[in-house]
This record gives structure tokens, C-alpha cells and sequence, in this order.
């Protein structure tokens, strides 16, 4: 049986390649995409990509998007706080893993995979 798994999504190549690398291992099943919009721009808070673009990204491949909002000036609690509620429901839906991509930080290179509680 695959691990079911969520992928954080930024819209970007570093997002593009942890989904390759996941669906080539043939041990994940990736259940959602997820992302923070900043609401008051409806664009994607790490590169400012507009959500039609997400939007048609999620039918491209596939995969459900889940959209997690914040305020254009959010602290990095508010981005916390939205981001661990959205986390504790995949968990309550029996996904216990999150997976992210980055391609900017060496230490970071290869796609980690959070067990999250």
C-alpha cells in the first residue's frame, strides 16, 4: 500500500520536481496539493503566481489543490496557525506526511518528508 502524502505547492519548478521524484519512488500516494494564497492579492504567497494558474496547474495534474489563506501583511504565527489546522485535518483523514521541495537551499536539495502530528 502507498503512503498516502500531502505536497506543498508553490506553482514552481522545486514544487514540480518533488512531485516527480515522489511519483517515480512508487511508495507515495499524493493525496493533495497544498499552498497559501495571500487573499487580499488571490495569488501565491511564495512566488505571487495567480491562483487561475494554480487552478489550472491542480487539473493539469490530476490532484486536488487545497488553497490554505492569508492576509496580505500575515505574521508567521497567522501562517502557522492556518497552516497546522489544515494539517490536523489531513491527519483526522489518516495522511500523517507532508512532503516539500527546494531547489534554492543546498541542504535542502534532496525533497524532504515531514511526519507531522
Amino acid at each position: 500500500m502507498l503512503e498516502p502524502v500531502v505536497l506543498t505547492w508553490s506553482g514552481g519548478k522545486d514544487s514540480a520536481l518533488a512531485l516527480h521524484y515522489l511519483k517515480n519512488t512508487r511508495q507515495y500516494q499524493i493525496t493533495n496539493l497544498l499552498t497559501t494564497i495571500t487573499k487580499d492579492y488571490n495569488r501565491i504567497s511564495m512566488h505571487g503566481v495567480r491562483s487561475i494558474l494554480l487552478d489550472n496547474q491542480s487539473e493539469a495534474l490530476g490532484l486536488p489543490i487545497e488553497k490554505v489563506f492569508i492576509s496580505k501583511n500575515s505574521s508567521n504565527k497567522e501562517y502557522e496557525i492556518q497552516i497546522r489546522e489544515k494539517l490536523l485535518f489531513y491527519k483526522r483523514q489518516g495522511v500523517s506526511s507532508v512532503a516539500f521541495g527546494d531547489l534554492f537551499f543546498r541542504r535542502h536539495q534532496k525533497i524532504s518528508r515531514t511526519k507531522f502530528i
